[in-house]
């Protein structure tokens, strides 16, 4: 058995042109990328850039024109397989409204594995299980439409762990929340990572949140142009800036200290990082003079 959950060989995808139209550009073009068990991976990359096709080529919603995606071996192409695969990636989108199908919050959570054909007792277990994982379950019995932004995404991605795939992928899950409710779905996602051992696919246009992953795969014009660990990515600051992108406020003011002589280390790419160099420093500091 691979250690690879998802491999992209050679992957292109355009959608449909309207009739009479000219083809339409690839939005995926030649993309080669595996991603391992456990890993917790940040896509990021301009609107436009291609990152939530490959979110919907990971599970078979779309299917290459050419070259292959494989879920633990299986390819998507394969028709026979597609409810395999759909149980091993599960895929959470933007907006959780879309997402949400019962006016109850445990039966919304109870709705995929009821259609995996779940026994009754187990699907009990799974749904409260879930709801605990997403820190939902006081909710259970709550209206979903009663719920903020955050709250309706949490429960949008405890309806996916409830059918317990290997493999979580979520395309952009915190654009339409405020910063609170960013907060607590990124907390939710890191604690199934590490906790659970869930491998994460992570689309995003927050670097803040890509700076938290083991791996950050920037892609531009179709294509991947930068895969590293967030401290080789964030370093190629202008080459972000070229296609568009940032790099994390504190990895920003960090440089610009860095520039006036502060010595921060290079790797720092969170507010937390940050402020622990700037602890350190004063420390030092306040020992020197002691």
């Amino acid at each position: 058995m691979s250690e690879n959950i998802l491999e992209f060989h050679n992957v292109c995808f355009r959608y449909d042109a309207d009739e009479n139209e000219a083809k339409l550009p690839f939005c995926v073009d030649d993309v080669s990328l595996t991603i391992q068990k456990g890993e917790f991976v940040a896509v990021l990359g301009a609107n436009g850039s291609g990152k939530s096709t490959l979110a919907k080529l990971s599970n078979s919603i779309l299917i290459p024109e050419s070259g292959k995606v494989l879920v633990n071996g299986m390819d998507t192409a394969d028709e026979s397989r597609s409810y395999d695969i759909r149980c091993t990636v599960g895929a959470v989108f933007q907006n959780p409204d879309n997402q949400i199908v019962a006016s109850i919050v445990e039966e919304d959570v109870a709705f995929g594995p009821e259609n995996l054909g779940v026994p009754p007792e187990e699907i009990r277990t799974r749904v409260d299980d879930a709801l605990r994982a997403v820190g939902m379950y006081d909710y259970r019995f709550h209206e979903p439409h009663k719920l903020s932004g955050g709250q309706k995404q949490r429960v949008a991605i405890a309806g996916m762990i409830a059918m317990r795939p290997e493999c979580l992928v979520l395309d952009e899950p915190t654009a339409m929340l405020d910063p609170q409710g960013r907060a607590e779905v990124m907390a939710t996602i890191r604690k199934l990572n590490r906790e659970m051992g869930m491998t994460v696919v992570f689309i995003t246009h927050f670097m803040e949140e890509a700076a938290t992953a083991d791996r950050v795969v920037v892609m531009d014009h179709a294509k991947i142009l930068l895969d590293g660990t967030p401290q080789d990515v964030f370093q190629k600051a202008d080459t972000l800036k070229r296609v568009g992108l940032d790099v994390p406020m504190a990895a920003q003011l960090a440089s610009e200290l860095r520039s006036q002589g502060v010595p921060i280390p290079k790797t720092v790419l969170t507010a937390e990082e940050f402020a622990d160099s700037i602890h350190n420093l004063l420390e030092k500091k306040t020992h020197a003079h002691s």
